[in-house]
């Protein structure tokens, strides 16, 4: 049994990590696509931090100026700390060299015994004081008392909170006009991320995002992303039996002909026939090169068999129908069904669709999820607008 890399995917319209400049109003970020999903946006500033959509605050952190340990004199030994609302005062232990440890110790049973939003911490004999109640610039913290001039804070025994990044929130950009297939003009808003307030500094951003199917730049819109992909475990993923008949198919037909220089006859010269408008290929000539490609494709096998297992499922046995539909919106479109049996005589179908400049796969009966609505045709149907299904 053979196997290929699995080249059809359903395209996640997701964008990683795109870099946005910040507008001169120094609060947009105008991504290149718009936003479809709020909930999978992330945007990142300097590759350091994730800024989440409340903004990216910090709390009231207050550091002694002084390593210890600390001599600390009788009736000095009275420290004071606060937060906006919350006020805990803690007699130290008296001595020449009280370790800062054993104050942090203190302090901080003091704080869990009261029930007081604040921690303290041992930084290298220093004192660190932070607010757990607050952020930003409601978060404060104050010490006070004569001890606590013994443990550093002299000159600032006070500090608060600041913002770093302020919230971000969604904008609308102008309605623009697209395209979203050959068939029909339709008008969106899109949006993109948007400061409450002007960001200082010279920060850059970045943005990770999904988008829609008719503005993504990942798939061109056709819903389709046709590249390797790898799982978990950092293996390509592979397709076997009628999966691996039907990409075979769609990519002898993708190909135009003569462009494989191991074997001058693979591929077809549909896209020849309908490059223009003016002169128009009919159904007639389509379907004759399907099938006289689908000839060769049969005759590649059974010489691929002579090197290589082959098994029935994956094997292109006979073709029991083709058939094929143009637009009746435009020329260039044609639609096309394939059903065909493989060795196992199990039928295969396989649909797409051939247009100038490209062709697109369309959603068949073997588990390859691939797009419709790159040319306007209905993801429930398959058909072109206002056409029934066939």
């Amino acid at each position: 049994m053979s196997f290929d890399f699995q080249l059809g995917h359903a395209c996640p319209h997701l964008t990683i990590e795109e870099e946005v400049p910040l507008g001169a109003d120094r609060q947009e970020l105008r991504t290149l696509q718009p936003v479809a999903s709020s909930s999978r946006v992330r945007i990142t500033a300097n590759d350091d931090v994730s800024i989440p959509a409340h903004g990216l605050l910090t709390s009231a952190l207050l550091s002694g100026s002084g390593s210890g340990p600390f001599k600390i004199v009788k009736n000095e030994n009275t420290v004071t700390l606060s937060n906006r609302t919350q006020t805990v005062t803690v007699d130290l232990p008296t001595g020449s060299r009280v370790p800062a440890s054993r104050v942090v110790e203190l302090l901080n049973a003091a704080f869990a015994n009261q029930a007081v939003d604040l921690v303290c911490a041992n930084i290298n004999g220093y004192i660190r004081v932070r607010d757990r109640l607050d952020q930003g610039p409601r978060s404060r913290v104050r010490v006070e008392g004569p001890a606590g001039k013994s443990l550093g804070f002299v000159h600032q025994i006070r500090a608060r909170g600041r913002v770093v990044y302020p919230a971000w929130e969604f904008a609308e950009r102008d309605v623009l006009n697209i395209n979203p297939g050959l068939a029909s003009v339709r008008t969106v808003s899109s949006r993109f991320p948007r400061f409450v307030e002007p960001v200082k500094g010279n920060p850059f951003f970045k943005v990770t995002y999904t988008t829609y199917q008719q503005h993504c730049r990942r798939c061109q819109g056709y819903g389709i992303e046709n590249d390797y992909r790898i799982d978990v475990a950092g293996e390509p993923l592979t397709v076997i039996n009628e999966d691996l008949l039907n990409q075979s198919v769609l990519k002898i037909l993708s190909t135009i002909k003569g462009s494989n220089p191991f074997n001058a006859k693979y591929g077809t010269t549909l896209l020849e026939r309908i490059g223009t408008k003016a002169v128009g290929a009919g159904a007639s000539v389509i379907t004759e090169d399907i099938t006289m490609t689908l000839t060769i494709f049969q005759r590649l096998q059974t010489a691929q068999a002579r090197y290589q297992a082959v098994s029935s499922r994956e094997r292109l046995a006979s073709v029991v129908s083709v058939r094929t539909f143009p637009s009746q919106f435009d020329p260039t479109v044609f639609e096309v069904e394939i059903v065909a049996a493989n060795a196992s005589n199990h039928p295969v179908v396989i649909n797409t669709v051939f247009a100038a400049p490209g062709t697109a796969a369309l959603a068949g009966s073997n588990g390859l999820s691939l797009g419709l609505q790159g040319f306007g045709l209905d993801p429930r149907t398959g058909t072109l607008p206002g056409v029934a299904p066939r």
